[in-house]
């Protein structure tokens, strides 16, 4: 069966077509209307010029129009110049049958596809699309789709379709949905959802609608169709949002005519193969990594799957008869992050899978816990330096310190001391003699000391410490500066640490350290190790702005937050350069920046499984609607 007939019907401006995607036919050219129905050969290549590769692309599939460029129409007519009339007009008619028509071979269909249908291809997140249903739709629409949500039941709203409907959504297209999710229908009190959820969430959200009339009977009955009329076809990649499953199944030209049911049949059983992901089993262990530690048998495994854009989903299960745990059909994506955890002893251990490693067997480790100081100590010592004149405090040195943290035990570390809040001491960070903070300290994770009289500022670390040496806290103050600088800093865990100091060229270190590099900035080493009274000291000597522009000028320690937040190697490079005066931020400005600082460490503890989900989510909330309604505010 031949299905391009009709060709040639018409020459000359396009004609409105009902499916037409709008992508096709543009101005600049002629455009040939050849009743162009995409063939089963096209079908089992999986051809982007018949399906489309983007939203409402695929310019033989979404219109019949066959587009001939302006620059070949040119070429054309002054071939046509040379020519007489009689000859012009044949080689019109050859040039239009060659390309609606088998008469020259395969037609070159790639000359009439716009670029970006090659390139791009319309996928939507069905999975994030179920999501977005639940939290927003169902109160109208029901939690099936079936228009019979609690405001309707109540009487507060007039009942929308039924999106189950097969017949009537059947004959509606994605598109349609999409529209209408964006502009609302505010005479059925459906508001619009434009400003309130971005593009690519609308289209998730379209397309799960969309498709929640499909059941196991519908879909069967399309891949026996499917399997019937194109046995050797490979299904397509995607089906452009523009047709309906009516206009798709016809589209398709396998057969002579077919009722509209069976259309549809066939067309959701191809977007339904089309909206398939790749999942993966994650099965593992819970394992007591502590010294003859249990693993109680009512263990609950959780699994974490998400990222900060669209949210996360948490999926449990217990522990079975041999202490195996089993979490099936995962989805699996580039995008999404997984972690697993448990609650032993009221504290929750996690565990980040790489997204390579997801079909791995897994080990959760699981701690006993200790309140014994004696076990931690501090391993790495990372101090970076630059020269800075700070409006409200003068001359000195900002300082971005890090450590990092050895557990020596196989067990778990807390000091066993709580907050109010339920979060429990770890380890206590004294800043160094006359130095105070600087940028915003991670109060999700941070208990702040400071101004009280005869403590020093210090810094106490709510996450407990786990055996080995993954821990690191890191912070950020400032050291005024004046002929000299006695570096002295006690701390109270154990010391075996190697020390790296950076600093701007002009001063130098007197102590025993050992300097390694000069440039812009000098880095002088060393290796500490104290049982008593544990303590970084030594003596910092010459001008700091030796370096420095003559003109510099004063900034503020606001302006200096956005520094502090960029990557560590910021200051250090930054040498003895005294940093140029830049504009105080309004207070609102730098209260979002505070927040937005929070809500991104918030983020990488929750990722990084050290901070429970329940406490994440809450304290998430809190900080989304505090910078909401900074947001709001007129600037």
């Amino acid at each position: 069966m031949n299905p391009r007939r009709g060709c040639l019907r018409f020459l000359g401006l396009p004609h409105p077509h009902p499916e037409a995607s709008g992508r096709g036919a543009k101005a600049g050219g002629i455009v040939i209307l050849c009743g162009f129905r995409c063939p089963g050969e096209c079908v089992a290549k999986s051809s982007p010029h018949c399906y489309g590769g983007g939203e409402g692309s695929g310019p033989l599939a979404a219109n019949p129009y066959t587009f001939i460029p302006t620059t070949y129409l040119r070429l054309l007519l002054r071939l046509c110049g040379a020519l007489s009339l009689r000859n012009c007009i044949l080689l019109l008619l050859a040039c239009c049958l060659a390309a609606c028509t088998n008469l020259s071979g395969e037609p070159e269909i790639a000359a009439t596809l716009p670029p970006e249908a090659a390139q791009s291809r319309w996928m939507p997140d069905i999975h994030n699309g179920a999501r977005l249903f639940a939290e927003h739709c169902t109160d109208c629409h029901g939690i099936t789709g079936d228009g019979r949500g609690s405001l309707v039941l109540a009487g507060t709203v007039q009942q929308p379709r039924d999106l189950t409907d097969q017949a009537l959504i059947s004959a509606a297209s994605p598109l349609e949905f999409f529209t209408i999710i964006s502009e609302g229908r505010l005479e059925k009190l459906m508001p619009p959802w434009q400003a309130a959820l971005s593009k690519p969430q609308r289209w998730d959200v379209a397309l799960y609608a969309y498709t929640l009339r499909y059941d196991d009977a519908l879909l069967a009955a399309g891949e026996s169709l499917w399997q019937r009329l194109c046995a050797g076809c490979a299904p397509p990649d995607t089906i452009p949002p523009v047709y309906s499953d009516v206009a798709f199944g016809r589209q398709l030209a396998l057969a002579g005519a077919l009722a509209d049911a069976d259309y549809a049949a066939l067309a959701a059983f191809l977007r339904a193969q089309s909206l398939q992901t790749p999942t993966v089993t994650i099965t593992g262990t819970v394992q007591n990594g502590t010294a003859d530690g249990l693993v109680p048998s009512d263990t609950v495994v959780q699994l974490q799957v998400g990222n900060p854009q669209s949210g996360y989903s948490v999926t449990e299960t217990r522990l079975d008869a041999a202490g195996r745990f089993r979490f099936e059909q995962v989805r699996r994506a580039d995008d999404l992050g997984y972690a697993l955890g448990a609650v032993y002893a009221g504290r929750l251990f996690s565990l980040r899978l790489p997204l390579e490693s997801l079909a791995d067997e897994q080990t959760l480790y699981i701690y006993e816990a200790t309140s014994d100081p004696r076990v931690i100590t501090i391993s790495r010592m990372d101090l970076r330096m630059a020269a800075a004149r700070l409006e409200d405090r003068g001359a000195g040195l900002v300082v971005e310190q890090a450590l990092g943290f050895r557990n020596e035990s196989d067990r778990i570390y807390t000091s066993g001391r709580g907050f109010d809040d339920g979060r429990e001491a770890s380890l206590l960070m004294q800043l160094p003699a006359g130095a105070s903070w600087l940028g915003e300290v991670d109060t999700t994770r941070y208990v702040v000391i400071e101004g009280l009289a005869g403590l020093p500022n210090s810094l106490i670390d709510t996450l407990p410490v786990p055996p080995g040496d993954q821990h690191e806290i890191a912070f950020a103050y400032f050291l005024p500066y004046a002929d000299g600088l006695e570096f002295a800093q006690d701390f109270n865990n154990l010391l075996d640490a190697d020390v790296t100091v950076a600093l701007p060229s002009s001063l130098r270190i007197d102590g025993a350290f050992e300097q390694t590099e000069s440039g812009v900035t000098k880095t002088y080493v060393g290796q500490l190790a104290m049982q008593q009274d544990p303590a970084l000291r030594f003596i910092i000597t010459d001008d700091p702005f030796a370096t420095s522009s003559d003109d510099a000028q004063v900034i503020t320690s606001e302006a200096l937050l956005p520094l502090l937040l960029a990557a560590g190697g910021v200051l250090a490079s930054a040498g003895g350069l005294a940093l140029l005066l830049l504009r105080r931020p309004a207070p609102a400005s730098a209260e979002i920046n505070k927040l937005t600082s929070e809500l991104a460490q918030l983020e990488r503890d929750h990722d990084q499984g050290r901070i429970n989900h329940d406490l994440y989510h809450h304290r998430r909330r809190e900080l989304q609607a505090r910078l909401s309604a900074l947001r709001e505010k007129p600037s």
